[in-house]
């Protein structure tokens, strides 16, 4: 397992600051708690546990199998109704793409701080939910931010392919955990 660095947790933050910054101006409120949620479970970890980051997974990476994926997605479709209302009764430009954006990507985040390889699955929904919300705010027109956001999400996206399908994470001659 690779070890973390704190330059990753500090760019990382910073990163997730500016994305703070174009949610709220956006009216992508549930993006901004997505944000949080990965600061608190990722970045600020990682900052501090930085020379043991990659050790912190007792036994190595876990992978979910079909009874763990199916509660997953079950709780998150579960999850979107009310969280689409929450949204909405605080006015998000996008309730509906945007929670979805938070309960795919808390999960995800959830996931990498218990050792789950699996979030870069849940990162890729992730992510192409995320295009989705930004190409509604572009033909919507509500944020100057649409493109920049639009493109890097794309770029994410092929950043989550590659760990998904190639990297440590990935799952090839990993463990499996048992539900």
């Amino acid at each position: 397992m690779m070890i973390g660095k704190p330059i990753n947790g500090l760019l990382g933050l910073i990163s997730a600051l500016g994305y703070i910054y174009i949610n709220w101006q956006a009216g992508h409120y549930a993006s901004v708690l997505d944000q949080f949620v990965f600061i608190l479970l990722i970045d600020l970890p990682l900052i501090v546990t930085w020379k043991t980051w990659g050790h912190r997974i007792v036994g190595g990476v876990k992978f979910l199998r079909l009874r763990g994926w199916l509660i997953t997605i079950i709780l998150m479709l579960l999850l979107w109704w009310p969280v689409i209302w929450i949204y909405t009764q605080l006015g998000d430009t996008n309730p509906i793409w945007d929670a979805i954006v938070l309960i795919i990507g808390a999960t995800a985040s959830l996931y990498v701080f218990f050792g789950y390889g699996d979030s870069y699955t849940l990162w890729l929904m992730s992510d192409a939910v995320n295009i989705i919300l930004w190409i509604s705010a572009l033909f919507a027109g509500y944020s100057a931010s649409s493109l920049p956001m639009l493109l890097t999400m794309a770029f994410y996206l092929a950043t989550a392919l590659y760990g998904r399908f190639w990297s440590i994470w990935s799952g090839k001659k990993l463990i499996e955990v048992k539900d």
